[in-house]
């Protein structure tokens, strides 16, 4: 009952925040269009825009698309990122070898990356290339700070206790590593579809919502670029919500 309780008190609240930006937005877009030539959206023409968009099955096999290729690019940077993060730790010769490469990919700038894949790699290859790119240093230093965070004397008691490595893993060393891995998994998912949107309307990717942004601005179409923004951002706070809940299942299970 009281959790009940919690939640609809959550969902008003975010009601309420929603309403409140959108009249600030309704407000903004109605002052300023007076000296406009091409005026800014309004919640209302958003909304029009959008029923349009939804109602169009290249809509749907566009916004399916984006969400498989970055949603690949993120899972294969979040199993390399682990891998690579242990092998680090395992090995330091390892580590010291690919340190500069991390360097690189963090230094870099995502446009300068997308630019220079552009040469070898197919346009829809080129936004999960781009989501890997920007997750993987990502998960990778985090496990690393989670590996670094172990109890080795925790480790060692249950050595002597002689636990096996499965129970070991489950209860000493994937708790350690949970706080920052999570983090980098929840971080990483806005990273990965900020970075693979900006590749499909770099690189015109054929059948995604990166390429139907740039034809709606190339139109002129403003009320339809505000309302696929709106879909880019439906799209990550729901898969982020849903990671969020999967996280927090997954912590609910451990503890039982």
């Amino acid at each position: 009952m009281i959790s009940t309780m919690s939640a609809s008190k959550k969902i008003l609240r975010g009601t309420a925040v929603l309403a409140f930006w959108l009249v600030i937005w309704q407000a903004v877009a109605m002052i300023a269009n007076r000296g406009l030539i091409i005026g800014i959206p309004t919640p209302i023409t958003t909304a029009g825009a959008l029923f349009r968009l939804v109602s169009k099955a290249s809509f749907w096999y566009g916004a399916a698309s984006s969400l498989g290729r970055i949603v690949l690019g993120y899972l294969m940077a979040a199993v390399l990122g682990v891998i690579c993060a242990v092998l680090a730790y395992k090995l330091p010769v390892f580590k010291a070898l690919t340190a500069p490469v991390l360097q690189v990919i963090r230094a870099v700038p995502v446009a300068a990356f997308i630019i220079v894949v552009y040469l070898w790699l197919r346009d829809g290859a080129i936004p999960v290339f781009i989501a890997f790119l920007m997750v993987f240093p990502l998960m990778w230093s985090n496990t690393g700070a989670g590996l670094d965070s172990i109890d080795k004397n925790l480790v060692e008691m249950a050595r002597v206790m002689e636990l096996s490595r499965a129970k070991t893993f489950r209860h000493i060393v994937l708790p350690a590593m949970m706080p920052s891995l999570s983090s980098a998994l929840i971080t990483g998912l806005g990273f990965a579809w900020k970075s693979g949107v900006a590749a499909e309307v770099i690189c015109r990717t054929e059948y995604s919502v990166g390429n139907m942004l740039w034809a709606s601005k190339t139109a002129i179409d403003y009320d339809e670029v505000f309302a696929l923004t709106v879909v880019i951002v439906i799209l990550s706070v729901g898969l982020e919500g849903l990671l969020k809940l999967l996280l927090g299942r997954y912590c609910v299970d451990k503890n039982k």
